[in-house]
């Protein structure tokens, strides 16, 4: 297990690399055969650009550190028998679906990984980084093009509503121990005394990859009277989505329907902002909603709850988190807040 944490420790050195690589400020040997993957990634997907994977690699390079991997998984039961875990990952994000791999590792299993055909390319480059680091690491990794081909002891599946129901009445049905986590979105509520520095980190939890991660904000509760003005000019710190066309062409869309339904919104050059009591914003689209009452606003929210991955405030209720860390959660930090490795430890002994 040390050698296997030590290997991760490595990768996330690496990972840290990426930015000044890709600017050539220097060249890190040991990383450039991958480097030029990392490459024709860029040009291949369409929804992810360099500003995606430094984000991402920079977070990830922030955690994998040798003593919070070990403060982290020290507080589990050593797993001696080794099970089969079939990861579905999903591919919204750079990197989307690392975290179950990194628990399925740690925890003492062997991962069998389906991969999104929105991200086919990221984690198998990754794994080769372990392998090359820890040749061990290669028996407990396998990709496979078609699950029900594979013989696995338990699932986590992660994906869309759809998929949701599809998996869960598959494995349901197959009486296999499974994790599945579906669609959510994550809120932010503003009381209108927050700083310039606040606002502009919103604006990264709001835009940063686009908004297609559950830990991204689709919708912000606001005082009456409030400025929306003050939202769309922090969010110039993000601008760097404008270079994706994907997104472009939603905001096109949208701000055209918006028209010619006559439908009031507020927007900038690459965000919209309409009133709206739904939750789940589309992609160039931040949702708001009024509010009065504080305790009340609470209360609504608690009825949504099992909805929401985050919310993002300021000294509004204990279980917040802070302005622009919303995709920078900590290793213990589960998705649905669900513990991955206690899932794992506890139906496949």
């Amino acid at each position: 297990m040390i050698k296997i944490i030590k290997s991760f420790v490595t990768l996330g050195k690496l990972l840290s690399e990426f930015k000044n690589i890709y600017k050539k400020k220097y060249r890190y040997t040991y990383f450039n055969k991958f480097f030029v993957e990392f490459e024709s990634l860029l040009t291949k997907k369409q929804w992810f650009l360099k500003e995606d994977l430094i984000i991402s690699f920079d977070y990830w390079s922030k955690v994998l550190k040798k003593d919070k991997i070990e403060s982290w998984i020290e507080k589990y039961p050593i797993n001696r028998n080794q099970k089969n875990v079939l990861v579905i990952m999903p591919g919204n994000i750079p990197m989307a679906g690392f975290h179950d791999l990194l628990c399925v590792i740690l925890s003492g299993n062997n991962i069998i990984i389906k991969l999104s055909e929105k991200d086919n390319i990221i984690i198998p480059i990754i794994c080769r980084i372990l392998i090359n680091e820890n040749s061990s690491i290669k028996n407990k990794i396998k990709f496979t093009k078609n699950f029900l081909n594979e013989k696995y002891d338990c699932v986590i599946a992660t994906g869309n509503n759809n998929s949701f129901r599809y998996f869960n009445f598959f494995f349901l049905k197959k009486n296999i121990p499974s994790l599945i986590r579906k669609n959510r979105i994550s809120i932010s509520v503003l009381q209108g005394n927050e700083n310039k520095n606040d606002l502009l980190n919103l604006s990264k939890d709001i835009l940063y990859y686009y908004g297609r991660g559950c830990r991204n904000v689709g919708k912000i509760f606001i005082p009456y009277n409030y400025n929306i003005d003050l939202i769309l000019k922090s969010s110039y710190i993000c601008r760097y989505v404008k270079k994706n066309r994907k997104y472009m062409n939603n905001y096109k869309y949208y701000k055209s329907i918006f028209i010619m339904n006559k439908i009031n919104f507020f927007k900038n050059e690459f965000l919209i902002l309409k009133k709206e009591k739904k939750y789940n914003s589309p992609i160039s689209i931040l949702y708001y909603e009024f509010y009065k009452n504080l305790e009340n606003l609470k209360k609504n929210i608690y009825n949504y709850h099992k909805n929401i991955q985050c919310i993002i405030s300021k000294n509004f209720i204990k279980e917040e988190i802070h302005f622009g860390t919303s995709q920078y959660p900590k290793l213990e930090e589960y998705p649905d807040k669900i513990d991955t490795i206690k899932f794992l430890n506890k139906l496949i002994k």
